[in-house]
């Protein structure tokens, strides 16, 4: 999820630029790279994973998710908990992945990594895609050839962007720096307005949220029916609870 620096100008890709990639069952390294990696999970991937295997999210936490706290901003950081020695994705199946129509986003971008920026006003101020380094990979011999923005639209990753530059306005707040890292209160809101999407429905619901933060009627009623329209109301409650305005802390 975080980069410590951009990768070198002569390995970036912009949204027209071509490169070579294909993944089938006839090459031998098939299903080999969801093996011994570190998969992060975005707050989005979570409710797509946890809605394709109808777990309550305090479930999906529990058996498929790995915590850790950002030691930079605090964040809580998810990622999948592998399973075994040779650390094998608890998804993959005799015939690969049992949730590809609701795989993570980095499993949808590779071969490719992304990274984006964002400007003073928390607003995305610009992406970066580049080629991961795959040596075992086969796929990257193929000589299938497509430009990174017909393999955004081919691997349904649109709605994954959208939402997770959504949380990237919270991490690069402007105002992050002033309020130092995360306090346990703190990263608790997170945990639950951001990934246990299913408890912040009973705390919207229950607690009086709405007439707190003046939620129109249709509002509530879309979050009711909606994850999606949870989740972005949680990264607007996020935005008020972490980063207050100035006057009003």
């Amino acid at each position: 999820m975080f980069l410590d620096r951009l990768p070198p100008v002569g390995k970036r890709l912009a949204r027209g630029d071509t490169f070579s990639f294909a993944c089938h069952r006839s090459l031998s390294c098939f299903n080999s790279c969801c093996r011994n990696k570190h998969l992060p999970l975005t707050p989005y991937d979570i409710l797509r994973m946890k809605k394709a295997l109808k777990l309550h999210s305090d479930d999906f936490l529990e058996k498929y998710s790995l915590y850790r706290v950002d030691p930079n901003s605090g964040f809580p950081v998810l990622s999948v908990n592998m399973v075994g020695e040779t650390g094998v994705c608890p998804f993959l199946g005799p015939e690969g992945c049992t949730v590809y129509d609701d795989r993570p986003t980095a499993c949808r971008l590779f071969p490719l990594g992304r990274c984006s920026g964002v400007n003073l006003r928390g607003a995305v101020l610009e992406e970066v895609f580049y080629l991961l380094d795959a040596p075992n990979c086969g796929g990257v011999e193929e000589q299938e050839s497509q430009t990174v923005e017909e393999w955004i639209d081919d691997q349904g990753l649109p709605p994954y962007i959208r939402m997770n530059d959504r949380m990237l306005g919270l991490l690069f707040h402007p105002r992050t720096n002033a309020s130092g890292d995360l306090d346990c209160h703190q990263q608790q809101k997170v945990m639950v307005a951001c990934y246990n999407i299913d408890l912040f429905r009973e705390f919207v619901l229950k607690t009086g949220f709405g007439e707190r933060f003046r939620l129109e009627r249709e509002t509530v009623e879309r979050v009711m029916e909606s994850d999606e329209a949870l989740l972005n109301l949680g990264f607007s409650y996020l935005e008020q609870a972490l980063f207050p305005a100035r006057g009003s802390e």
